[in-house]
């Protein structure tokens, strides 16, 4: 597992754990930061892997290795699909519905290797 993916993964969990501590003592964490801000280092940390990729994929690897964007395309077309279903049933909770159909949604792609 690259050191980016890691990252994304450590800071997806903490928000997650952020979120739970919060749902359950409110104003526990939100009297010390704002949970959303994870959002700006989980899309960085997906901008630094997409360019450790980049730079670590030679253009002989890259064309003998052009068939592996179809799975990739495939996990990216099941996280569309995820997100949505989120966005539909998630009424209940309310102005979080957006970050909580955003994180299933590109959760896939990333996992995926």
């Amino acid at each position: 597992m690259s050191i980016p993916r890691f990252g994304f993964l450590v800071t997806f969990v903490a928000y997650i754990a952020f979120l739970f501590t919060e749902y359950l003592r409110p104003g526990f964490v939100s009297s010390a930061m704002n949970i959303h801000m994870l959002w700006i280092v989980m899309i960085g940390w997906i901008v630094v892997e997409i360019l450790y990729d980049q730079v670590h994929r030679s253009s002989k690897e890259a064309l003998k290795n052009a068939s592996s964007n179809i799975p990739r395309f495939i996990m990216l077309l099941f996280g569309f699909v995820l997100a949505f279903i989120i966005w539909h049933i998630g009424s209940a909770f309310g102005d979080m519905r957006l970050f909580f159909a955003l994180a299933i949604g590109i959760l896939p792609a990333v996992l995926m290797k």
